[in-house]
């Protein structure tokens, strides 16, 4: 079963929307309104709640009692378009599905997983906050003045990043990240993962806080000026790599 909504773009300043093991796709394309596109059987599709109400669409489905056969026994989609002009708020969540956003404009944008993965792409925003728990995160091509990321154990990549500000958590994730641009601040926490850094810098401001872990630069002078770096993690390591332009 399909069903399809259409919202006028210039009544919607948040899109929120929250599921339980729906997959969710975010894709900003050559539309005039926010279209919530939903594929899926019959019962799911109807269950699925959407409302427009003082400028904050909202797109919910029920909360179910999660079992380990929830995601394999049962299968949705939605997919909401978004004018490339578009540029709200976007808190968008799945529990058990996987996520993907694709040139997606926004001021404050959340894009959050538990056991699915979460892949951005093209992102622009003022504030972006990324979180997974079991899944793989991967940020490309994307810009946002200040970055959040948030992980457990999935697989976690930041490539073609430009951001100023970022504040990376994570438990037994490896961060990789490859960034376009030297931030103003860098904050990265860990318990076993290492955080990998390539950026086109020279000098930076680089300090870490570790138990066992070590670490690495090349290329990269530590001096008292320029972007500052600080890592703390108990047994994982640090490595910043100037890029060459």
């Amino acid at each position: 079963m399909n069903r399809n909504e259409n919202y006028p773009a210039a009544s919607v300043a948040v899109l929120d929307i929250n599921l339980a093991w729906a997959t969710l796709e975010l894709v900003a394309d050559d539309v005039e309104d926010v279209q919530i596109l939903v594929s899926g059987n019959e019962e799911d599709v109807d269950d699925l709640r959407t409302s427009l109400t003082d400028g904050k669409l909202l797109v919910e489905q029920p909360a179910y009692g999660l079992t380990p056969r929830i995601a394999t026994t049962r299968w949705m989609q939605v997919v909401a378009r978004l004018p490339r002009s578009w540029k709200g708020a976007v808190e968008a969540t799945t529990v058990a599905g996987c996520l993907r956003a694709a040139a997606v404009k926004g001021s404050d944008v959340v894009l959050a997983t538990v056991s699915g993965d979460l892949s951005a792409a093209g992102v622009e925003a003022i504030t972006l906050r990324t979180r997974t728990v079991t899944g793989a995160l991967s940020v490309t091509e994307t810009r946002a003045e200040k970055f959040t990321l948030r992980t457990v154990s999935g697989l976690t990549r930041v490539l073609r990043g430009d951001f100023r500000f970022l504040r990376l958590n994570s438990a037994a994730s490896d961060l990789d990240l490859d960034l376009d641009a030297p931030p103003e601040k860098l904050e990265a926490t860990t318990v076993a993962g290492d955080v990998r850094i390539t950026a086109p810098l020279r000098t930076a401001c680089i300090s870490l806080r570790t138990a066992t872990g070590r670490l690495r630069t090349g290329g990269v002078s530590i001096t008292d000026e320029g972007p500052v770096i600080t890592a703390s993690t108990v047994s994982g390591g640090l490595s910043v790599v100037c890029k060459e332009q």
